[in-house]
């Protein structure tokens, strides 16, 4: 038996699991419509990403800048699928969601694993950090 605690103290409640997946759905929804608002309409003003090829976007301004520059040009043709393989709730307002991203584009189709750190606030759950990893090119 170990003497270290456990991080994850709080069970998501079927409300919350409802409104994480939404979320997460909001974000399918905003890439395949390439709608960077929509995409980026959950990130918290001060979130950070970590996109796959290892770029840090900090800040909902630069995060916005980014996917409508990435929207409009570099995935233009590209699809994405995200399901969520687990979440973990540190407390009753902060959860750490686990994905899998599918992607498909003209030339390959590729799977990506994610690390998404939300926060509750108000009532409504938002994205404080995302780290995507690049896991499987087929």
């Amino acid at each position: 038996m170990s003497d270290r605690p456990s991080a994850f103290s709080a069970v998501a409640d079927e409300t919350d699991a409802e409104q994480l997946q939404e979320l997460i759905a909001g974000i399918v929804e905003g890439f395949n419509r390439k709608d960077a608002e929509l995409l980026d309409a959950r990130f918290a003003a001060d979130a950070v990403l970590v996109a796959p090829d290892g770029r840090m976007v900090r800040g909902w301004d630069e995060l916005f800048a980014y996917h409508t520059e990435r929207l409009a040009h570099a995935v233009v043709d590209w699809s994405t699928d995200i399901s969520i393989l687990s979440v973990n709730q540190l407390s009753s307002d902060v959860a750490v969601v686990h994905v899998r991203q599918d992607t498909t584009t003209p030339d390959r189709a590729f799977s990506n694993h994610g690390t998404v750190v939300t926060i509750e606030r108000d009532g409504k759950w938002w994205i404080a950090a995302f780290h995507n990893t690049t896991v499987s090119i087929q």
